[in-house]
């Protein structure tokens, strides 16, 4: 999208701190426009920023453009605080405090607010609708519940708003990864999966098996005399399966980072051909991780359970681009922290969540609250209208989607996709587009015509 519609980057001036009213510092929020299409009074298409730069979702997000060229709206972005070039006092700052939901939503707020004056908006006007995939989408159904009056209606992509602990989620989770390497991989993958799990399980027993383990999956750090390693190797390892279903896309792409078309076959394929599980397991981490070269090894004792460590890595030459994010999910959602190199998720036991509380606590000072965001902003408990939620079926974030209850008469909508991966309906059609995928667009865009419409005065909506 960078390159078919080139943006305007300008900043804006964002509180330091939304909350505290003795502090009147700003800092610069970066922001991309498209307004080829828009007219005075017109829809505005908003992106919500999340972890990493808003280029990086500007260039992933082709629909938003599909829609706004069908709409004669503008499309705008804006990065998320902390990430990209958008920091609170200074980019080199170890004072991350200001990285919460709560932060974010409130500049969006600000700028949304900001933005109508500068383009001279009247009540009623220029309409605004949320975009947003994963956190992003999160946060759209969130802003949708806490600032409804500043917009008309929010597109929430592959957002799982209910996942938290003692819910059951991590075993639905990985049942969904399987789900995906079972129908979507080759006819024996699930059992070869099942296969390398249970020989890291035998091998982490006993030292002579944490040395091989050591030695055959490439490990930048010792594991022979870590008594928790099987763990840490575990949690890596279904962090990259699970990463691989989640972006098994039918088309080359290079979101998080680059694979080929239909990875999780490719995956299947380097599983069934070994005869050896570990060298299986490796290669499928080769595919996720190195298919660029990039790696010098595998950061497996940087995971947040088992015994507390520094998470440093060693292995990636580049580092992930959503470098702060391991705060943030230690802040306020622990069951969405960072594995693989900071390259994938995978969430934790309830029994390692105490562990990955101790990592939380030991490396950045910060104790989780899993109970905060559900009791601050609603879990499944919605209550604010105009939200279309959609989920792709290959992707095992889908297990945290909200369970609407039908008698509260809301616009809500959640909407599975056969077959889809993470927010692929947020992304460009492809030359031959699936008909599921094409199907859920035009839901999209008839909820927004809709919102729009009621944003217009010709039905309940109202606008700020």
């Amino acid at each position: 999208a960078l390159k078919r519609y080139p943006p305007v980057t300008t900043y804006v001036d964002a509180f330091e701190d939304n909350f505290d009213l003795t502090n009147t510092q700003m800092f610069k929020q970066k922001v991309l426009t498209y307004d080829k299409w828009w007219t005075q009074g017109n829809p505005i298409m908003l992106y919500l920023g999340n972890e990493g730069s808003i280029e990086a979702f500007y260039d992933n997000t082709g629909a938003i453009f599909e829609h706004a060229e069908a709409l004669n709206a503008s499309v705008v972005f804006v990065e998320h605080r902390y990430y990209g070039v958008s920091f609170p006092r200074g980019r080199n700052t170890t004072d991350l405090s200001g990285l919460t939901v709560e932060q974010a939503m409130a500049d969006y707020a600000w700028f949304i607010r900001g933005l109508r004056k500068r383009l001279g908006c009247k009540a009623h006007q220029c309409a605004t609708v949320t975009f947003g995939g994963s956190y992003g989408g999160m946060l759209v159904a969130w802003f949708r519940q806490k600032y409804p009056q500043t917009h008309a209606g929010g597109i929430a992509g592959s957002a799982p708003v209910d996942f938290y602990p003692g819910t059951g989620v991590q075993e639905r989770f990985w049942n969904a990864t399987m789900h995906t390497f079972t129908k979507f991989g080759t006819p024996g993958c699930g059992a070869a999966v099942n296969r390398g799990l249970a020989r890291i399980a035998n091998l982490s027993l006993a030292t002579e098996g944490r040395l091989l383990m050591e030695q055959q999956l490439h490990s930048c750090l010792p594991l022979h005399n870590e008594s928790t390693a099987g763990a840490k190797v575990d949690l890596f390892i279904r962090g990259v399966l699970a990463s691989l279903a989640m972006l098994d896309y039918p088309v080359a792409t290079n979101f998080v980072v680059p694979l080929p078309a239909n990875p999780v076959q490719h995956a299947c394929q380097a599983l069934e051909n070994q005869s050896d599980p570990m060298v299986g397991l490796r290669k499928v981490t080769d595919l996720f991780l190195n298919g660029t070269g990039s790696f010098k090894c595998y950061d497996y004792m940087a995971e947040m359970v088992g015994r507390v460590t520094d998470g440093r890595f060693l292995g990636p030459k580049v580092q992930p681009d959503m470098g702060n994010w391991q705060y943030q999910a230690c802040n306020e959602m622990i069951l969405e922290t960072l594995t693989s190199d900071g390259f994938g998720f995978y969430p934790p036991t309830d029994a390692q969540v105490k562990e990955v509380t101790a990592a939380c606590e030991s490396r950045y000072g910060v104790t989780p609250r899993p109970e905060w965001l559900p009791l601050s902003l609603g879990a499944s408990d919605l209550r604010v209208g105009q939200l279309l939620f959609t989920d792709g079926e290959k992707d095992p974030w889908h297990t945290g989607a909200p369970r609407l209850d039908p008698s509260l008469n809301l616009d809500i909508v959640h909407h599975m996709i056969p077959g889809a991966a993470h927010h692929e309906d947020l992304r460009f059609d492809p030359p031959n587009p699936r008909p599921a995928v094409v199907a859920a667009k035009k839901l999209a865009r008839q909820s927004i015509r809709r919102w729009v419409a009621q944003a217009a005065g010709h039905g309940h909506g109202v606008l700020v």
